[in-house]
C-alpha cells in the first residue's frame, strides 16, 4: 500500500469501524489521534481506514443513512483531527464499504471481511464505535468484538467515547412506555393464567401484581425502548405465526405416523448445520423451539452461528432445507420487508458456488 505522497505504509495501520451512531465523530476523532500518535512513536507513514458496513440497495429493509454519508461525515472529524498535528501528511486517511449484507445485518459476516482486509492491508489496530449502552446494539458490537479478538493478528479496542445517557426516571417518555408496556402484559398474563372464578378479585389483584412487576423490572426487561405501533403489528405478525406453526406441527404429525407405520420404515437420520437467517437471542431460540415443536426435526445446539439439527427423514430434512419456518420467523421479528432472502438450501449452494 502506498500514501499519497508516495511513501510506504507499514504493517501498523489503523483501521476504525464505524456505523449510523451519535459518536461516529467522536470516534472518528479518537481513532485519528491514536494513529497520529502511532505514526509518531515509529516515524513512518500508515493509513487511517474509516470502514462502515453497506446494505444491499436491491434487498428491502432498514439499510438507515447511506453509508457515503456516515464514511464522509467520519473522514472530514478525522482530518479536522489531525490537519493541525500532521503537517507533513505522516497520516493517510481512506475510507471503505467492507460488507454488503443483506437484511437482517450478520456481525459474524462483517467481522470475517474485516479480519479479511485487515490481512490484505496490513492493518495492527482495529477501533470500534462505542455501543449503545442496554440495547441490542450492544449485543452486536459485543459479538463482533468477541469474533475479531479471536483473530489475534491484530489489537482490537473499543473508541473510548461516551454516548449521550437518558434519563432513568420513570417519567420520562420512554420510561413511561417500558412500564406500560409490561403493565399490560403482565396484566394479560395474570387474568390467563388466573383462571375466573371471582372476576372482581381475579382483575383487580392482577392490577395491582402488574403495577408491582412493572415498577420493579420494566427498566431490565426491555432491550430497547418499546413501541406502541410496532408492537401491536409484532403481536399480529404472532398471531399469523401461531396456526402457521400450528399446521406445520400437524403436517409433521402425519408425515411422522406414516413413516413409523410403515412396513419398511423409510427413516434416514442425519444431522444438519446450517447459519439461520435471523439475529437476535429471541428470533433465534424462537426458530430453534418452532424446529423441535416440529415432528421429524430437533434442534440439539446452537454453536456459534450456526443451528445443529437432527432429521429423522429425508422430507423432514428438505422441509427444513426450504426455509418456510426459518421465513416465518424472519415475518414475525423483521416484517414483510425481510421476506426476500435466500433460504438454508440457497445459501449452501451460493457457498459451494463460491469455493
Amino acid at each position: 500500500m502506498t500514501d499519497t505522497a508516495g511513501g510506504e505504509t507499514t504493517g501498523s495501520s489503523v483501521l476504525v469501524l464505524v456505523s449510523d451512531s451519535p459518536t461516529v465523530e467522536e470516534t472518528a476523532r479518537y481513532a485519528a489521534r491514536s494513529a497520529r500518535e502511532l505514526a509518531a512513536e515509529t516515524d513512518r507513514r500508515l493509513a487511517l481506514t474509516i470502514a462502515t458496513p453497506g446494505g444491499r440497495s436491491d434487498v428491502p429493509g432498514p439499510h438507515g443513512r447511506d453509508p457515503e454519508a456516515i464514511l464522509a461525515t467520519a473522514a472530514d472529524a478525522a482530518t479536522e483531527a489531525i490537519e493541525l498535528t500532521d503537517p507533513d501528511g505522516d497520516v493517510e486517511i481512506e475510507t471503505e464499504t467492507l460488507f454488503s449484507y443483506r437484511y437482517p445485518f450478520d456481525p459474524y459476516e462483517y467481522a470475517d471481511a474485516v479480519t479479511a482486509y485487515a490481512a490484505d492491508h496490513a492493518i495492527g489496530t482495529v477501533i470500534l464505535d462505542p455501543p449503545e449502552p442496554a440495547s441490542a446494539e450492544s449485543t452486536i458490537v459485543g459479538s463482533l468484538v468477541d469474533e475479531l479478538r479471536e483473530a489475534n493478528s491484530f489489537d482490537v479496542e473499543i473508541a473510548p467515547v461516551e454516548r449521550e445517557t437518558e434519563s432513568s426516571s420513570l417519567v420520562t417518555r420512554g420510561g413511561v412506555a417500558q412500564f406500560l408496556s409490561l403493565s399490560v402484559l403482565s396484566f394479560g398474563f395474570y387474568v390467563l393464567v388466573g383462571g375466573f372464578g371471582d372476576l372482581v378479585f381475579d382483575l383487580a389483584t392482577g392490577a395491582v401484581t402488574a403495577i408491582i412487576v412493572a415498577g420493579v423490572l420494566s427498566r431490565v426487561t426491555f432491550e430497547t425502548r418499546p413501541r406502541p405501533v410496532r408492537m401491536l403489528s409484532s403481536v399480529a405478525r404472532w398471531l399469523l405465526y401461531v396456526p402457521y406453526l400450528g399446521w406445520k406441527i400437524l403436517v409433521a404429525n402425519v408425515q411422522i405416523a406414516y413413516v413409523v407405520l410403515h412396513p419398511s420404515l423409510p427413516i434416514d437420520p442425519s444431522m444438519e448445520r446450517f447459519e439461520p437467517g435471523v439475529w437476535g437471542g429471541l428470533p433465534i431460540a424462537t426458530l430453534g423451539n418452532s424446529i423441535t415443536l416440529t415432528p421429524g426435526t430437533l434442534t440439539v445446539d446452537v454453536e456459534d452461528r450456526e443451528l445443529v439439527v437432527h432429521s429423522l427423514t429425508r422430507g423432514a430434512r428438505e422441509d427444513l432445507l426450504d426455509g418456510g419456518l426459518e421465513r416465518a420467523v424472519r415475518f414475525v421479528f423483521y416484517g414483510r420487508t425481510a421476506l426476500p432472502y435466500p433460504s438454508p438450501r440457497e445459501r449452501n449452494a451460493a457457498e459451494d458456488d463460491s469455493t
